[in-house]
């Protein structure tokens, strides 16, 4: 096909703000009679209404971004703002008499609550008929809010007005195309036949003219379906910039996104552009206008013309990098091409970006966990030390005890290793006097001998139970038999009960169960019972000191161990704290032996109580799991304990 292609310079059109005029008259016409009903200026309780007017649809992208973003800047300053919304579709409708009903429409609209301020958006020349600002009159400046390259309109006579006008950045897009794809040799150039359109394009020509090594073509003489048809067979150093295209060559009224949206798909080679709101529709990117920003733009000029101060119209030139990340992997861009303050959209975001609340928040939970579990372990850690240093102030305690019982025990043991002693003197001598006959009668010294060998066993047992007594070491738990360590305690203790006029009982069932405990920690409890016992019956005549030692298996296969006095008994305010530390009935008594035997059953998962009454005497009982069990078989225990 056969392309027609026009490079000769455009020539503009006198008329290009011949419609901007009308609006200006229709929104001061609008905003005069709000004056009338407030003659304080605007100075009253009820929302500010503010009235946007849009020369094309509201729902093109570049609209909606603009407005978005404006009542979002308002919004922050004055949250009483009521907003109406109203769009003429000049590019549909762009014939005098539609214009001329707007007018009277909005005229009549809004006779009865007038806005406070207007807002016109306009990219096109809308060729509204003039004589419809001398229908309006206004004192108050509107605000015009345009996007093309049409000259800013000379102020009319009656009609103040202010406003932002933004170029497009064509200096900034060529650059950009050329950054990207710097092995662009040709750039064709898509534009419309309507006054702007040909405004952009004689900006995009004036530029072109100082671009080296590049061909500018320039497509306005093609109608849309040609213009898709050609884009399809473009060489790879080629591109297309796409300009202002309202209309075509046929007259047919067209928007840029349905255009991008139709022809970036199909296209051979990539398309640039000149607005953000194009980016997302299959364009590449451009220097584009951000209508973001222009919308906040337009905000902050109508929260100071509001507010009464005389604004200047301002004209914006510069433009935003800004590419799509689809299109990018589309035509293989590198991202290293982009400039750095260029702006990408529709990137995926990676899996931190997507959800880095949630890991924040979940780091922070895992981070409280761990300073809590160290913590924790922290606390364990002291509450170990610090039971192994009860533990070991509770043996050092005990081993102390033990040393004061075998002192109360040291004459006593003195007399008991004094008989054998003696005995094996007296053996060694009349042994001697049996060698020194002409015949020693040697089964005599045999026996001799033999008697020797009995007491120093003898001796040697009473030393070992005193030493085991004294020695220092923890808990050990072992398998017990009961008969053998009551026989041993009671033999440890006979010869003080002899000197103290006490006759002792034992009783020690015939059949007993082993028990799970330390030897040495149950013989000492046995012990000092045995001791305080003894001690109970002091003040009372000797014949009636009698104490009794007892171990038999329970019904429920425990072992009872009891330790019966018949001394003076134990008063009732006293027997409540009988196994508290440091309390004791003896008046040299440092109250500690009854605290430490409780410990020690305690920790043989046993039990200790005591049953006393005024001159009958008391009885301490303990309560042992046989061996294999870790605690007290159920129903041997007394009542409260």
């Amino acid at each position: 096909m056969k392309l027609s292609i026009c490079l000769a310079p455009l020539r503009l059109r006198c008329r290009k703000w011949s419609g901007v005029a009308v609006f200006l008259a229709l929104a001061g016409g609008l905003m005069l009679s709000a004056q009338a009903q407030n003659p304080a200026g605007g100075e009253t309780a009820r929302p500010r209404r503010i009235l946007l007017i849009f020369g094309e649809s509201r729902d093109l992208p570049g609209n909606v971004l603009m407005e978005t973003a404006l009542r979002r800047e308002m919004s922050k300053h004055l949250p009483q703002l009521e907003f109406f919304i109203e769009s003429v579709d000049a590019g549909r409708f762009p014939n005098a008499e539609h214009l001329q009903m707007f007018g009277e429409y909005l005229k009549s609209k809004y006779a009865g609550q007038p806005p406070d301020l207007v807002l016109l958006f306009t990219a096109r020349d809308f060729q509204i008929v003039r004589e419809l600002s001398a229908m309006l009159a206004t004192s108050r400046p509107a605000i015009v809010v345009a996007v093309n390259e049409l000259e800013v309109p000379a102020p009319i006579p009656g009609h103040p007005f202010t406003g932002i006008f933004q170029r497009f950045d064509i200096p900034g897009t060529i650059k950009f195309i050329l950054q990207l794809q710097p092995e662009t040799r040709r750039v064709v150039v898509i534009g419309g036949t309507s006054p702007a359109d040909a405004a952009g394009l004689q900006h995009i020509q004036e530029t072109a003219r100082a671009v080296d090594g590049v061909t500018f073509e320039y497509w306005t003489n093609l109608a849309v379906r040609e213009i898709h048809a050609a884009a399809k067979a473009l060489p790879p150093d080629t591109v297309i910039l796409l300009s202002s295209l309202q209309r075509d060559v046929t007259g047919q009224p067209l928007y840029g996104s349905q255009v991008v949206q139709t022809l970036a798909p199909t296209a051979s080679v990539p398309v640039y552009v000149l607005g953000n709101g194009l980016i997302g529709t299959g364009a590449l990117g451009g220097d584009v206008v951000d209508f973001e920003a222009l919308g906040t733009s337009a905000g902050q000029l109508a929260l100071r013309t509001l507010a009464g101060t005389p604004q200047p119209v301002e004209i914006k030139s510069t433009g935003t990098p800004m590419v799509d990340w689809r299109a990018m992997q589309r035509w293989h861009i590198k991202p290293g091409r982009l400039p750095a303050n260029c702006v990408i959209r529709y990137q995926p975001r990676s899996l931190w970006e997507e959800h880095k609340e949630l890991f924040l928040l979940l780091a922070a939970g895992f981070l409280a966990q761990a300073v809590t579990i160290a913590a924790l372990l922290v606390q364990r850690r002291r509450q170990r030390q610090a039971e192994a240093e009860i533990l070991r102030q509770r043996a050092e305690l005990a081993h102390v005890s033990r040393v004061s019982m075998m002192g109360q025990l040291a004459s006593a043991l003195t007399h008991e290793l004094n008989q054998p002693l003696g005995a094996i003197l007296r053996n060694a001598e009349a042994a001697e006097v049996y060698l020194q006959a002409e015949a020693p009668d040697l089964k005599e010294i045999q026996a001799i001998l033999t008697d020797i060998r009995r007491d120093d066993k003898r001796a040697g047992n009473v030393i070992d139970r005193m030493r085991s007594l004294f020695k220092r070491q923890p808990l050990a738990l072992g398998t017990l038999d009961m008969r053998d360590l009551v026989e041993d305690t009671i033999a440890m203790a006979r010869p003080d009960a002899s000197q103290r006029g006490v006759r002792l009982k034992v009783e020690i069932s015939p059949h007993l169960p082993p028990a799970q405990g330390d030897r040495v920690h149950i013989q000492q409890v046995l012990l000092n019972l045995i001791l305080n016992g003894m001690d109970a019956m002091s003040t009372i005549p000797a014949h009636r000191r009698r104490l009794t030692v007892g171990i038999a298996e329970t019904n429920n296969g425990n072992l009872r161990l009891r330790v019966a006095d018949c001394g003076t008994g134990i008063a009732a305010e006293n027997a409540a704290h009988i196994f508290e530390p440091f309390f004791s009935t003896k008046s040299n008594g440092m109250g500690m032996g009854l605290a430490i035997s409780k410990t020690i059953i305690e920790a043989h998962g046993g039990e200790i109580w005591m049953d006393s009454e005024v001159l009958k005497g008391t009885t301490f009982t303990c309560l042992l799991p046989p061996a294999g069990g870790e605690k007290l078989r159920p129903g041997d225990l007394p009542g409260g304990l």
